[in-house]
């Protein structure tokens, strides 16, 4: 069984995969190792209610699944990251689909369009 986090983006889909791209490229070493980081999906009508509960108007969701437990010190500085590229106003990273895991500090995220 895996520690499953997921990201409610409110950026469209070909921005949001550019994004998870730039992550498994930055950091092969959490994202190809002991972390799965999927591909983003559009969201359903029921997904987006629950994003709108979490406070972001989403338009997809992707999967940060940890799959190796005995590297679950590379879990926090990876959402983080995840942050930082997306910026705090255009994600939310969830625990399952339960509750929120915010941001450590606000951050505008990165400009890759």
């Amino acid at each position: 069984m895996s520690i499953s986090y997921f990201g409610h983006s409110a950026l469209d889909l070909t921005q949001t995969r550019r994004r998870l791209e730039h992550l498994r490229q930055t950091r092969p070493d959490w994202f190809s190792g002991p972390l799965e980081l999927t591909d983003a999906r559009p969201l359903g009508p029921f997904g987006a209610e629950i994003a709108r509960e979490f406070g972001v108007e989403a338009q997809c969701i992707f999967g940060l699944h940890l799959r190796d437990k005995t590297q679950i010190a590379a879990l926090e500085p990876a959402l983080d990251f995840i942050y930082e590229v997306f910026g705090t106003d255009h994600v939310v990273m969830s625990w399952e689909m339960d509750r929120v895991r915010s941001a450590a500090a606000p951050t505008p995220g990165l400009d890759l369009d």
